[in-house]
């Protein structure tokens, strides 16, 4: 299997990804014991909130129709939705920014964190830049450059965590006072160090800033390709075109927009039960639980993904059979990730403790109740978007909201019934085993429906 996955082309341009993707995650991996000691819990939790925020208003930000880049055949219809994703993106940031100026104070009363409240200016720029990145990705990844999509994840990763390891210094005058760097280290990994806690404005506003910075140089890695190969293709853009392509894809603002929104007010409610039912402590917990998790899964699952949807998209267009690619993508992914789950099933809170330190322990029993579901979550991922390619995102999206009932749901339980998070977590996972066992069903079934028509 191995060496089949090497030379396909759907191999060579996942192990292209990947590749981007690992040097990526492990510059930030290998800094999340250094980031656990400069930063406290708190102040993970009040940055996991503001970006919640921004993947919120991401959903809305162009529409979802660069979901539709890669689906038309011809360049000269995608670069007419590219067009018409920046132009609905920028009217939504200036919107961001008429009700900033507004509401300015009614929305520091709303959010009611003040840490956060300051950095609300900063919004609309985030939500551009992280717009930009994401459009681009797209069209990035219908061209086959997957190379260029790696050194952009890659770029974007080292700027966010250099911002973020700078400003971490900066807590402690380690760079304005020139102190030795060597003997500073030493200092925090020694067993008599005393972990941070509560929030300082500096160390917020590095973790908020490098959010920012990072998809902005990323967005350089991928404008640059656009510019020097396709710009010519921007004579085929007009206003009747963007029309005809906007309702085209209608379904992806009118019925995929909603599904992403359900799971970012989802995101939005699992962070504030946290904050209500307990405190920012356990939030800052919780969000480093998922951040540790998440690693794996946006080293290999992003990958997979992104070539997953452009060659099943490709292949549906072209009327070929891609139930074979449905499979071994399945195959892989569960073959891939299970020796890294496994481990952290058995061994997550002594792995926390001795990675990120004694305080962060609790954070590995959390990853311990959470890797069932974050384990199918992975490896089904790629194939639900056979969904988007086929247009049936309106029954997805009534899966999806069962799927938000169950995480919220559980969390509130855990929460509000049984005072503890990981009566939740528990509930959570049982529950996602059930699931995903019938969404794949449903995968299988539409996709077999439609390939019956290519005979």
């Amino acid at each position: 299997m191995g060496r089949k996955l090497v030379n396909s082309e759907f191999g060579k341009n996942v192990l292209t990804l990947m590749t981007g993707s690992t040097i990526a995650q492990i510059i930030p991996i290998a800094l999340i014991p250094v980031l656990a000691r400069l930063f406290s819990p708190e102040e993970f939790g009040a940055y996991a909130f503001y970006t919640s925020i921004i993947t919120f208003l991401l959903v809305m930000s162009s529409g979802r129709y660069e979901n539709a880049i890669a689906l038309p055949k011809e360049d000269k219809h995608a670069v007419n939705i590219l067009v018409l994703c920046f132009t609905i993106m920028i009217c939504f940031v200036a919107l961001l920014f008429l009700i900033l100026f507004c509401f300015d104070g009614f929305i520091h009363d709303a959010i009611n964190n003040q840490s956060i409240a300051n950095w609300i200016w900063f919004i609309p720029i985030s939500v551009f830049f992280a717009s930009t990145y994401k459009i681009f990705t797209y069209w990035s990844n219908r061209k086959k450059r997957f190379k260029g999509t790696s050194i952009s994840m890659l770029s974007e990763t080292s700027a966010r965590v250099g911002i973020q390891l700078t400003g971490g210094l900066e807590k402690y005058s380690v760079l304005s006072e020139k102190m030795n760097l060597i003997e500073f280290f030493k200092s925090i990994f020694n067993k008599s160090y005393k972990s941070p806690s509560g929030i300082t404005e500096l160390g917020v506003g590095t973790l908020i800033f490098s959010y920012a910075l990072g998809f902005f140089v990323g967005t350089i890695f991928l404008l640059f390709p656009f510019l020097k190969k396709e710009k010519v293709l921007l004579k085929e853009v007009s206003w009747s075109e963007m029309k005809v392509q906007a309702k085209k894809y209608d379904n992806f603002p009118k019925i995929t927009s909603f599904h992403a929104l359900s799971d970012e007010l989802k995101n939005i409610g699992l962070t504030s039960t946290i904050l209500i039912a307990f405190n920012e402590t356990i939030l800052g917990f919780y969000s480093m639980t998922l951040r540790v998790l998440r690693a794996p899964l946006m080293v290999i699952g992003n990958s997979f993904s992104q070539v997953f949807y452009q060659k099943a998209a490709e292949m549906y267009a072209h009327e070929q059979n891609f139930i074979p690619l449905i499979y071994s993508t399945l195959k892989k992914m569960f073959l891939i990730a299970a020796p890294i789950f496994i481990i952290l099933l058995l061994f997550g809170p002594t792995l926390f403790e001795f990675v990120l330190g004694e305080k962060w322990r609790i954070a590995g029993v959390y990853a311990q109740y959470l890797t069932p579901w974050l384990f199918l979550s992975f490896a089904i991922s790629p194939i639900l978007q056979v969904s988007a390619i086929l247009n049936r995102q309106g029954e997805y999206f009534l899966f999806s909201l069962l799927h938000n009932v169950i995480i919220l749901g559980s969390v509130l339980i855990g929460g509000f019934v049984f005072k503890d998070l990981t009566t939740g977590f528990l509930i959570l996972s049982l529950l996602q085993i059930i699931f995903y066992f019938f969404i794949f069903r449903w995968v299988m079934r539409i996709s077999k429906a439609a390939c019956e028509e290519f005979e």
